[in-house]
């Protein structure tokens, strides 16, 4: 008889492959669902603060349509006010969009996704600045949420976990 044959011999505990040998095991996918998570509030804030201003325009709420995105540039670039309210909702749809590209773990929308975010963030740092100086502050509330949720969500989105996820 064969001696690979029949039974196979147990080994004695702590024989064997040593720990960490073998395959690596699969990275986690929660970080991509956290970030597209963040993204999600992100566009949900976006749709409120547009859907608060679309009726009246934007002195409806003037606390909320300081936080509309592009509010604060000078009134020669901004006009009435529709043109913000529209920016605000169209980042709202494309961040929603790459939303859905997050979910599918498309390692591009991040990028993509972390681009906008830092980009709308140098913005609220300029109207929270321009809101300061013109004796603004407390208007600065609702900004400065929304400064700290696009943040948090550019943030998670470029950390090196977020990266294995989507693999």
């Amino acid at each position: 008889m064969h001696p690979n044959q029949g039974w196979q011999p147990r080994q004695p505990p702590g024989y064997g492959p040593p720990p960490g040998w073998g395959p690596p095991p699969k990275p986690s996918t929660a970080p991509a669902f956290l970030a597209g998570g963040l993204w999600l509030l992100v566009s949900v804030l976006c749709f409120v603060l547009a859907g608060l201003n679309t009726a009246d325009g934007v002195g409806q709420t003037p606390r909320a349509a300081v936080a509309l995105i592009g509010i604060m540039l000078p009134p020669g670039i901004v006009g009435n006010g529709d043109a913000v309210i529209a920016a605000t909702y169209t980042a709202g749809g494309v961040v929603l969009l790459l939303v859905v590209l997050l979910f599918a773990r498309l390692g591009f929308a991040r990028w993509i996704a972390a681009a906008l975010g830092f980009l709308v963030v140098v913005y609220y740092i300029f109207a929270i600045v321009r809101l300061t100086t013109f004796h603004g502050g407390t208007f600065i509330i609702v900004p400065g949420v929304a400064l700290l949720l696009w943040l948090a969500a550019s943030m998670v989105s470029v950390l090196p976990p977020v990266g294995r996820a989507m693999r």
